[in-house]
């Protein structure tokens, strides 16, 4: 098989797993998902297919494991990032110190 060839066949073993899964209102998620192609890996008949629904198990469970090491930035650090590159003037003194009744001219 062909690069392309196995791409289809895994979307189609997934798409297989998730269409069982909103037949029967289960809920989507990963954990599901690996349970039922589990299953549909102990059923299958065919070698080859039981050896490519191992591989999309495997793929699916290394996927979650990398984006789980990602680190998750916190709120702060986002804000701080955002207000940086949105706004390069530093106001030197916030409204509340400034006189309230003061006249211009």
């Amino acid at each position: 098989m062909n690069r392309s060839e196995i791409e289809q066949l895994t979307d189609e073993i997934i798409g297989e797993a998730v269409l069982f899964l909103l037949k029967e209102s289960l809920p989507i998620n990963i954990q599901a998902l690996i349970r039922k192609l589990r299953v549909m890996k102990d059923e299958e008949p065919d070698a080859q297919r039981r050896k490519m629904i191992s591989e999309v198990i495997a793929e699916v469970s290394n996927t979650v494991v990398a984006t789980r090491r990602k680190p998750i930035p916190d709120q702060k650090a986002l804000d701080r990032d955002t207000r940086k590159s949105r706004d390069n003037v530093y106001q030197l003194f916030e409204d509340s110190q400034q006189p309230e009744n003061s006249k211009k001219h």
